[in-house]
């Protein structure tokens, strides 16, 4: 049986069939090209999302920490506001308590002046009863003007060695009485703040000076203060004790001394003369009562009284006032009232053992 043989496409049939296969290819072609573009744009689309997302984590992140930096600045600025609300609460506190104190000792100090029975008393009584507060810091005017009553005034001249800006334990003597008067003092602050205050006394200078024991009798002299002054006070809390033994240019008639108290009645001790005192703590400067009292009666002064605050005390020259007795370290001392503005309470507590700790030289005189 022979094969049964079909028949061969006609020439337009072929042409057909091209033209099928031609129009199938070109829809294959647009179908990947349109595939191709579906791709690339999903892809492109993909990318936007992608893009979007991270962007936004980037903003919410960004927003948080700015959110965060935000908080802890009004956290910060809420702090320092309280911490200045507190700081001048204190500050308004501490002002307060002075002038209470103050108003308490001058209401004090009318009352001894009218009941007490001042004639009858006996030094150094008649002298502390009389105390009170002009232009001083610790009612020494009062006890100052007891004393000037039972010495005389004579020259009406007076040195504050260590001044300040309010011109310390002369200052009434300059603004009340019109004495003539040197005070030198080592701030430029200081100096310019006394200068302005006492502008009404011509007599008084101010002087802007660091006294030593090499300087001192040299700086009395160039201004005029050599020879009998009533009154001579150092105060400068470091080297009083040297520079009271350096000086020999003028003979105070009554001399006011601020001591140690912290250092007791009993010792005869000061800091050495060439000690630095820049990084030492507060309360390790000057010399002990018995110290002064000491050098003091060498020098031809006799201890009359210590003010009730344990800063300052005062002296009489043998030939003044003999109606004045002495009177010892042990007698005289006060201990330091107030030490509130001791930084360190070791040394307000124990000064000696502090000194022993911190291997501070002490001089024993």
């Amino acid at each position: 049986m022979s094969p049964r043989l079909w028949p061969l496409p006609t020439a337009r049939r072929v042409a057909e069939l091209a033209g099928e296969v031609r129009r199938l290819t070109t829809a294959v072609e647009r179908l990947e090209a349109m595939q191709r573009k579906d791709a690339e744009q999903l892809k492109k689309l993909r990318q936007t999302i992608e893009d979007g997302v991270a962007l936004s984590r980037r903003s919410t992140e960004e927003a948080a920490a700015s959110a965060i930096a935000r908080q802890r600045d009004l956290e910060q600025l809420h702090a320092s506001h309280r911490d200045q609300v507190l700081a001048e609460i204190d500050a308004n506190h501490r002002i307060d308590a002075k002038w209470r104190k103050i108003f308490n000792n001058q209401l004090s100090a009318l009352v001894r002046h009218l009941c007490l029975p001042l004639d009858q008393l006996k030094p150094p009584h008649s002298l502390n009863a009389r105390r009170f507060r002009l232009r001083s810091q610790n009612e020494e005017d009062g006890i100052l003007f007891a004393i000037l009553e039972r010495a005389s005034w004579k020259t009406c001249r007076f040195v504050e060695i260590g001044s300040g800006k309010s011109g310390g334990s002369s200052a009434a003597l300059a603004h009340e009485c019109g004495w003539a008067g040197l005070m030198i003092e080592l701030s430029p602050t200081s100096v310019g703040l006394a200068r302005k205050k006492f502008a009404g006394n011509r007599l008084v200078t101010v002087v802007e000076a660091q006294v030593t024991p090499g300087n001192v009798n040299t700086l009395l002299a160039e201004h005029g203060y050599s020879g009998e002054v009533d009154v001579l006070s150092i105060d400068i809390d470091s080297y009083d004790y040297w520079i009271l033994e350096a000086l020999s240019v003028t003979s105070p008639r009554v001399l006011v001394l601020e001591y140690n108290a912290l250092f007791g009645p009993e010792r005869r001790v000061t800091i050495p003369v060439d000690q630095p005192l820049g990084s030492t703590p507060k309360g390790y400067g000057g010399a002990s009562l018995a110290a002064l009292a000491d050098l003091a009666a060498r020098k031809g002064y006799r201890l009359a009284t210590c003010e009730n605050t344990g800063v300052n005390a005062f002296f009489l020259r043998h030939d003044v006032a003999p109606d004045v007795p002495g009177v010892s370290p042990a007698e005289a001392f006060r201990p330091l009232r107030s030490r509130t503005e001791l930084d360190d309470v070791e040394i307000a507590t124990d000064i000696y053992a502090a000194i022993e700790k911190r291997k501070l030289p002490l001089a024993e005189v």
